[in-house]
């Protein structure tokens, strides 16, 4: 075999690469190879063939490497890497004159050496219980066209030579071909190539043949052949061959095998992220550059995160969050270390005169106002606005909002289609894309407490002006909701009916409905209705509805006010359940829609910028920096069946790497004891899909003397409505000898799996492979719940009451282990 011969001969390999890219290599290469047999001379020619092909991988070590990471452009491509990393990639374009694949092993090579350096390379335990998938989000590849497997005779003709070969698979822009080892050709040769074997059975009118360019040489399984990777110059122009080729390749696909592999990795991840965006609980905003100023241009919200947005709105309905992510206060989190820039941000808000005031500060900015620091804490946690949020802000790009199908275009009309790049009216919203910013709220009655433990002097409360923000004209947020096919449990249904809101207003008032489902309406009112806000419980009653039905009294019936137009005109409602009694409305709606589903017309949103939306998904699935787990129904019984990972990588993952538990399958079960995640499942069999996340606060002690992770890891996890004193023993031990990690999480129910995202992959697999497609939908129709793990160390000193001089000891210790890592 080629790699044992490589292996064999690897001091040899070693010594020739310290000359490779120099004018002496070749006449090293020969001397120093000359007593080998001219098989093993060959392969190992062929390795330096492959070290010198030009590279399009990108380098992106954010989450891996040590050293602060920043973008680097060459030749148009975007890289992301260290200093060191930077230094070694540029010591190897200017030895090599390219970027090529020896530079590309070069920096991974000196990137391993530095993180076996800090780690010190022990070997890691074999665990036998991995049951868990890992899931690397945007990880799915793009294929430029459909290759099929097909073996056929070819020649080869180059410098009036013919070499007879045969294909091993045949693409229209392209194929391989394994050709005898004495007829040997190097990268960027044209050749001449002709399909005898196809010649044979059809009239092809192709008698020279068509060119190729060799991209490539690989070895083969033994060292009588090669492999050579050609693509078309597209230096004649044979249409009726590239339409027959097309037809053939199309009508044989399923005869000759089709590769599926990246498309059903693909299909799974896409599963996976579609059942975690629209839980997330944190509010996305994209920070933008304008006028040299950073400003949040765009919002993306899900049904689990809008609350934040509505909060950030004043008595306009306006957003106040490009006052509230200002330049000053973005630049000062910029500044912080690490990859992922964070900080606790505090809010509160003050009516006066009908006009809302919002307050708030960042841990960075309270340091600077030391003497405020108390009075701060001690006005707003007293307030009804009182919130706190964990900010956090990675470095994005426009670029990233692509991405295309795992299928080539030559698929069909529809994939090429969805393949393409956002339209320009989308460009033109990402441009000067900096940022994205994720605000995360980690209120806590436990975290109110603490701060109301300062006393409060009222004769100073003047003195916080500082931290207020000005009624000034700030720019409009455009607000883009996550197209999702399953955001509602029930559709929603176009009707236009008599509405009488009883009471909840000041005087009763008539209204008309605009469009309603099984568990709530947006109606219109007669006149706006400015003291109706989000939150508020209305009583409606349906007089033509009653008409048709004498089973139910449609009168007093409750709803919650979910969203209040800018006019103060439109409510969208929710029914509102304030006892274990059945809501009448839901009953009622229930029996309409099942006995006129065939009249009822669907009410169907259309974006206001089509494929925006997508794109700003794209972008938050590129650049994850929370920790997304799953709850999996294996037979009869929950497990967490699946982890994510994302470009930036939580204490989880470096735990479970640091002891050789992070592949393609991983042992989670260390990480939630059995009484602990018999809380989380029975908490989600008792829930429904509409209901909001349940939240936990997860503490994770490491001892670093133990050898396996079994045994290294423990771990604590109560419901943030719980007295954290039980946790305090667990927490001063890690502070004392190990290491602690705080994670908030959301837990919530999923639903179905959204598969009209995915219709078009998994259409292309069950044409050719129909079994493959169901033992994907049975893997997503397995998932019941999702789990978005945040990272919130910071507010541990604020939740237990710990010695601040024991945890900062831990922290240290913490860095320098992360440090090893690498």
């Amino acid at each position: 075999m080629a790699e044992d011969t490589l292996l064999k001969h690897q001091p040899l390999v070693d010594e020739l690469k310290q000359s490779l890219g120099q004018a002496s290599f070749s006449r090293d290469f020969a001397a120093k190879t000359a007593q080998l047999p001219k098989g093993d001379q060959f392969i190992i020619k062929m390795e330096f063939n492959r070290l010198r092909q030009p590279c399009s991988r990108t380098i992106d070590l954010r989450g891996t490497a040590s050293g602060e990471v920043q973008s680097y452009s060459y030749k148009s491509q975007q890289h992301f890497m260290d200093a060191q990393a930077i230094a070694t990639f540029e010591k190897g374009v200017a030895r090599f004159g390219d970027y090529t694949m020896a530079v590309y092993e070069m920096v991974m090579e000196e990137v391993n050496n530095q993180r076996q350096l800090r780690q010190g390379a022990t070997p890691q335990p074999e665990n036998s219980e991995k049951s868990a998938r890992v899931i690397h989000f945007a990880s799915y590849d793009f294929r430029q066209q459909e290759r099929m497997n097909y073996t056929i005779k070819v020649s080869v003709m180059v410098n009036d030579k013919t070499i007879e070969g045969k294909s091993s698979d045949i693409s229209l822009g392209g194929c391989k071909l394994k050709l005898p080892s004495h007829a040997m050709l190097e990268r960027g040769q044209k050749v001449q190539v002709r399909f005898t074997g196809l010649e044979e059975d059809f009239e092809l009118g192709l008698k020279n043949g068509l060119e190729y360019e060799i991209v490539g040489i690989d070895p083969a399984s033994t060292i009588d052949f090669y492999y050579a990777r050609m693509k078309r110059t597209g230096s004649e122009t044979t249409p009726g061959f590239d339409e027959f080729l097309a037809r053939f390749i199309d009508g044989n696909k399923r005869r000759y095998k089709v590769n599926l592999d990246n498309t059903l990795d693909a299909v799974l991840t896409k599963g996976y992220e579609q059942y975690y965006l629209p839980r997330v609980s944190s509010l996305f905003s994209f920070i933008c550059v304008n006028d040299k100023k950073l400003t949040p241009k765009l919002l993306l919200t899900t049904e689990n995160n809008a609350y934040i947005h509505y909060y950030f709105s004043d008595e306009e309905r306006r957003s106040v969050l490009p006052s509230i992510l200002n330049t000053q206060r973005i630049s000062s989190i910029l500044a912080r270390k690490g990859q992922v820039k964070s900080t606790l941000l505090y809010s509160f808000s003050h009516t006066q005169n009908g006009k809302v005031f919002f307050y708030s500060a960042t841990d960075i900015e309270l340091a600077t106002y030391p003497k405020l620091r108390s009075l701060f804490f001690s006005y707003a946690s007293r307030k009804p606005s009182w919130r706190v949020f964990k900010l956090q802000l990675v470095p994005v790009q426009s670029e990233d909002s692509h991405i295309p199908l795992s299928l080539p275009d030559s698929a069909g009309e529809a994939i090429a289609k969805l393949n393409k790049p956002p339209s320009a009216r989308v460009q033109s919203y990402l441009k000067g894309l900096k940022y994205l910013c994720t605000l995360s709220e980690v209120s806590s009655a436990n975290l109110t407490a603490h701060k109301r433990r300062y006393r409060l002097d009222k004769s100073l409360v003047n003195q916080l002006k500082v931290f207020g923000h000005r009624k000034v004209a700030e720019p409009e947020l455009e607000v883009v909701a996550l197209e999702y096919a399953n955001l509602r449990a029930h559709k929603r249904y176009l009707y236009q009916t008599e509405v009488i809101v009883e009471s909840g207003l000041a005087a009763p008032m008539s209204a008309q409905s605009r469009d309603f489902s099984v568990l709530g309406m947006q109606i219109e009112l007669s006149q706006s209705a400015p003291e109706t806000k989000k939150g508020d419980v209305i009583y409606l009653r349906l007089p033509q509805l009653q008409e048709i039905t004498k089973k139910f009294e449609l009168t007093q019936l409750p709803y919650e006010v979910m969203a209040v137009s800018k006019t103060g005109t439109i409510l969208n409602l929710k029914a509102y359940q304030k006892s274990k009694q059945p809501h009448v409305g839901v009953q009622f709606f229930s029996q309409l829609v099942e006995n006129n589903k065939d009249k009822l017309q669907v009410c169907e949103e259309e974006p206001k910028v089509p494929g925006l939306s997508k794109a700003l998904r794209n972008i938050v699935v590129k650049n994850l920096a929370q920790t997304p787990l799953y709850i999996t129904k294996e037979e009869a019984h929950l497990e967490l069946g699946a982890i994510g990972e994302g470009r930036y990588q939580s204490a989880i993952h470096h735990i479970w790497r640091q002891f050789g538990e992070f592949s393609t399958q991983i042992n989670l079960k260390p990480l939630l004891s059995i009484k602990e995640f018999q809380q989380l499942s029975d908490t989600l069999r008792d829930g429904n899909r509409q209901d909001k996340p349940k939240t936990f606060d997860l503490f994770i002690r490491l001892n670093l003397k133990k050898d396996d992770l079994s045994s290294a890891v423990t771990s604590r996890c109560i419901s943030t409505e719980e007295d954290y004193s039980s946790l305090l023993p667990f927490v001063n031990k890690a502070l004392k000898s190990g290491l602690l990690f705080a994670f908030r999480l959301h837990l919530s129910k999923t639903g179905r799996p959204d598969t009209k995202y995915l219709i078009s992959e998994l259409k292309y697999i069950s044409h050719y492979a129909l079994h493959k497609a169901k033992e994907l939908e049975q893997a997503l129709w397995r998932v019941e719940g999702v789990i978005d793990a945040l990272a919130i160390d910071e507010l541990v000193p604020k939740l237990c009451d710990i010695e601040v001089q024991d945890y900062q000891k831990m922290l240290e210790r913490r860095n320098l282990w992360l440090q090893r890592l690498g």
